[in-house]
């Protein structure tokens, strides 16, 4: 349920605390004036693995006029802050309440999806909604999280159980973030890419191909080029939710503990398998999809994930999910490499099969 998001600026620069004038661009225009007041709240990854990263901060802000609203707030990272019964975004809400944050001032959200949504969350609580500039610190949110037109929490079986609108005022993307990341995030990366040159766009699929081996080198310029061109599509063609339904149930049943990018990643395999199947994508087209994403690192989540394939019914609850969430049982399917079609009403027998089918072949290799 993600939507077109080219009603604000995105931005990708390098060394946004440095010599860069985007981020501060960005948060005067924001807040409307010179001398912006902003509340950072950060990710503990990014903060722990950026050397020096608060001093440059503190240049930053000073050398550009920007005032801070008290210290900034960092919080642990990963979907554990998601579904931690509100106590991280009230953490981030009372920070907020003693910085006296309005309407005229900002909180910059500096981290990866989870902190985006629980940083989100909590602004559109005070007052109102206090305005937000993203700027994402990992390959999964540089691709899909920083767009979101929404920010959510979870419950303690439901991923994004609450969830409120929350658009960024502004999206300031620096791919150098990215080098702090673990070698699974930044191989489940990938996937928010592939899903979406798989559903929209088959000049996507082609520059990602080319772009592989670099990336798998955790090249940050391959990142970046990928990040440029995922933004291109997504501007012309808007996001897609193929692999929605299926990456989000996953992540719940592993409570939580299937990251994210991993379960993108399976969830692609699942829907484009299932295409496959009601033959709207070659099996050839499919294979494809799976070789590369396997040749990337990206299904290295799978070997422990059969437990959770092997539970087809509780699975297939995150159609049920979807419906409840979207309004409609119509998810997104492949229909070739770059196109897609709706499923009107999905075959929760098919799928059966396709989770038996990956099970089978998972089990011979």
């Amino acid at each position: 349920m993600r939507k077109n998001c080219c009603t604000y600026p995105v931005e990708t620069t390098e060394g946004v605390f440095g010599e860069s004038e985007v981020l501060a661009d960005a948060l005067r225009a924001t807040a409307g004036s010179d001398a912006p007041r902003v509340l950072i709240v950060a990710d503990m990854n990014v903060v722990q693995r950026t050397d020096g990263l608060g001093a440059e901060i503190g240049r930053y802000v000073q050398n550009h006029g920007i005032r801070l609203a008290g210290s900034p707030v960092v919080v642990a990272a990963g979907e554990k802050i998601k579904a931690d019964n509100l106590k991280s975004a009230l953490r981030i809400v009372s920070a907020m309440l003693d910085a006296k944050l309005g309407k005229d001032d900002v909180v910059l959200a500096l981290g990866g999806g989870t902190l985006l949504d629980v940083a989100g969350y909590a602004a559109a609580q005070v007052r109102g909604g206090v305005k937000v500039v993203r700027v994402p610190t990992t390959p999964a949110a540089m691709l899909d999280a920083a767009f979101a037109d929404y920010a959510a929490v979870d419950s303690a079986t439901v991923k994004d159980a609450l969830r409120v609108p929350s658009t960024p005022a502004a999206v300031v993307i620096d791919p150098s973030f990215a080098a702090t990341v673990l070698d699974g995030v930044w191989r489940g990366g990938i996937g928010e890419a592939v899903r979406l040159a798989v559903a929209c766009d088959a000049s996507l699929m082609k520059k990602l191909r080319a772009l592989a081996p670099a990336y798998c080198e955790r090249d940050l310029e391959a990142l970046k080029e990928i990040v440029a061109a995922a933004c291109s599509v997504r501007a012309k063609k808007g996001p897609t939710s193929f692999a929605e339904w299926s990456a989000v149930r996953l992540e719940a049943m592993s409570g939580w503990k299937l990251p994210h990018g991993y379960a993108v990643c399976i969830g692609i395999c699942i829907d484009s398998s299932y295409a496959v199947e009601r033959e709207l994508l070659d099996a050839e087209d499919r294979d494809g999809v799976v070789d590369f994403l396997d040749a990337c690192g990206a299904l290295d989540g799978l070997t422990h994930s059969r437990h959770l394939l092997n539970q087809a019914d509780n699975l297939l609850c995150g159609l049920d999910a979807w419906r409840l969430a979207s309004g409609s049982d119509a998810i997104t399917v492949p229909a070739g490499i770059g196109k897609s079609a709706v499923e009107k009403v999905p075959d929760r027998d098919l799928y059966r099969k396709v989770l038996q089918d990956m099970l089978s072949s998972s089990a011979e290799a």
